[in-house]
């Protein structure tokens, strides 16, 4: 049975021979890496409570030669296990020994992963990812040959194989939950074990979506649906990396909270709004949408959610790179009007509120003057005079210019009513800090919900609208 000991337990001129076994602390270092062969250990060690540390890291060691067949340069590049010139029959050997001279090193200090004091080994390519090597001295703090750490990291890092999954190179999900870190356990170490001991498992775990952009939705996604029940305050982090050989390399994809938020929210109350928007802009060669099906076409035939789940998306693309997808909205919610769909202008107010952080005032009197506005264009039946004119504005100025038209008419049409007050335009409308681009896109889309819910029957699609780009929002707020 492991030692239960959280922490390294060094005392000052305590003697090397004393140290009985590698001790393990489980607490959080922040080194992600680190922790999820943490993870993966503790969980390990749960599921054989029979075997001690050393029997374990043997276990492992056996599943890396004997079921993976050494194929590890991408996350312990020239260790025992994957270097070329050792014999097959001394991988494992040569793995425990090397683990074994870990209590008798002679270094030491405070470990750079876990900040203990212990007995220190450095934390070349052969036990860690993304450090640089020994030959390279002058990368590391004070020409050391590595990052210095304790053997409860170097041990822990051993395990970190079975928490990754393969996406042409690995990736490995950061959460900052225990829900988060329970679906990537299930998603990753479960799946794991049970093909090892089904003796189905050949090699660490491969992702069917190849492409790290897409990837870390569909596990948003997973994720929330998972703990459907509970609001998940989460950001994920996707580390798509390798540590193989000239090619070492590291891409970083963030879900930040206040993105996750309005996924998690979008998903609950608008699912297949959200998808449908989702798949539209996906790239494919080709072929195109198809709104009565709600699919892609490519020469009569459905192309596949798992012919183009790897390609180039441009909403997340967006919101990975914090642009901003309510223009994208707008086309969307315009071309569903009286489409099968219902239109619901939530999947726009969450994004509003969580991402674009847009006051719950502000959109109140967005959606106030929305109203409004509707019952104008519906007292009129002017629906597609008002909507273009609208629509068309590329300018601050231009939407501006509408909305005091549309003002001006209201008055002139001997409504008691107005609009919007001066107090209303300056504190709520458009306050300081807010973008005119943003106000024009949501009350558009409050509008076409509005068209929608009375089944207004109207063709806008024939009016081109010039695009407006972020920078001329910012440039016209």
């Amino acid at each position: 049975m492991m030692n239960e000991q959280m922490e390294m337990g060094f005392e000052e001129g305590k003697k090397l021979q004393e140290i009985p076994d590698i001790q393990i602390s489980y607490k959080k270092t922040g080194d992600p890496f680190v922790d999820a062969g943490g993870m993966a250990l503790q969980y390990i060690t749960e599921k054989f409570p029979e075997k001690n540390i050393m029997q374990l890291i043997e276990w492992a060691a056996k599943v890396y030669v004997e079921k993976w067949g050494g194929k590890l340069n991408s996350v312990f590049h020239g260790s025992p296990i994957t270097h070329p010139t050792t014999p097959n029959n001394q991988r494992i050997p040569k793995t425990i020994e090397a683990f074994n001279k870990l209590t008798k090193e002679l270094n030491e200090g405070y470990c750079r992963y876990c900040g203990q004091k212990a007995f220190l080994t450095e934390a070349g390519r052969e036990k860690s990812c993304l450090v640089g090597s020994g030959a390279f001295v002058n990368f590391h703090h004070a020409h050391e040959e590595g990052l210095m750490i304790c053997p409860s990291c170097v041990t822990k890092y051993f395990f970190l194989p079975f928490a990754l999954i393969q996406m042409g190179n690995l990736s490995l999900l950061h959460t900052v939950t225990n829900h988060g870190e329970e679906y990537w356990k299930r998603k990753t170490i479960f799946q794991n074990l049970d093909k090892i001991s089904r003796n189905t498992s050949d090699s660490m775990l491969k992702s069917e979506i190849k492409n790290p952009s897409n990837a870390i939705f569909s596990f948003a996604s997973e994720l929330i649906n998972e703990f459907e029940n509970e609001f998940l305050n989460e950001n994920l982090t996707l580390y798509h990396f390798t540590n193989f050989a000239a090619s070492v390399d590291c891409s970083i994809f963030l879900i930040p909270n206040p993105v996750f938020k309005f996924l998690s929210q979008t998903l609950k109350s608008v699912p297949r709004q959200w998808y449908k928007f989702v798949y539209q802009h996906y790239h494919i060669s080709g072929a195109k949408w198809d709104d009565a099906t709600n699919t892609w076409q490519k020469k009569g035939n459905q192309v596949t959610e798992d012919e183009y789940q790897n390609n180039k998306n441009n909403v997340y693309n967006a919101l990975l790179e914090g642009n901003s997808i309510l223009r994208s909205m707008t086309r969307y919610y315009q071309n569903q009007i009286n489409r099968d769909i219902g239109l619901d202008s939530r999947m726009a107010i969450y994004y509003a509120k969580e991402v674009l952080q847009m006051t719950t005032e502000q959109i109140a009197m967005i959606r106030k003057i929305g109203s409004k506005i509707f019952d104008l264009m519906e007292k009129g039946d002017s629906f597609k005079k008002y909507m273009v004119k609208l629509e068309s504005t590329s300018k601050a100025h231009q939407f501006r210019s509408a909305l005091l038209t549309i003002i001006k008419r209201n008055y002139t049409e001997g409504n008691e009513d107005p609009i919007v007050t001066l107090e209303e335009w300056v504190n709520y409308l458009f306050p300081d800090g807010s973008y005119w681009g943003e106000v024009r896109d949501l009350l558009l889309i409050f509008l076409y919900e509005k068209m929608h819910e009375s089944k207004i029957d109207i063709d806008l699609s024939d009016d081109e609208v010039e695009e407006t780009t972020e920078q001329e929002e910012n440039k016209g707020a």
